[in-house]
Parts: C-alpha cells; structure tokens; sequence
C-alpha cells in the first residue's frame, strides 16, 4: 500500500509541474503578445477574443 500512495504522490508532483509550465508558458505568450502589438502598431488587443460571431486567439481567427 505504501509504494502505491507514493507512486500517486509522484505522479501528481510530476503532473502538477507540467500543468503549471504550459500555463506560465501561455500567460508569458499572451502578454508578449498584447505588448507587442501595443508599442509596434498602437492598438490594445487582448490575446483572445471571443464575440458572437468569431473567435480570435493571437491573430488566428476562427469564424463561427
């Protein structure tokens, strides 16, 4: 019973690491993002965009 509850606590550990680096990751994306395009063409966009007919995520749009 032993080697199992440390064997989930090792998963975990390891699962919890990767999930909090692709969301760090994605936050550093998305205000690298929202800066560049402020200084370089002067307007405020937000990384994604979701109104009722499109969705934008960075400058990919998806028409709904």
């Amino acid at each position: 019973m032993k080697r199992q509850t440390k064997t989930y606590f090792r998963t975990l550990y390891i699962s919890l690491v990767i999930i909090s680096c692709l969301s760090f990751g994605w936050i550093a994306i998305s205000t690298a993002y929202e800066n560049t395009v402020e200084i370089a063409f002067g307007e405020c966009k937000k990384a994604i965009e979701i109104s009722k007919d499109k969705i934008r995520i960075l400058d990919f749009e998806i028409e709904l």
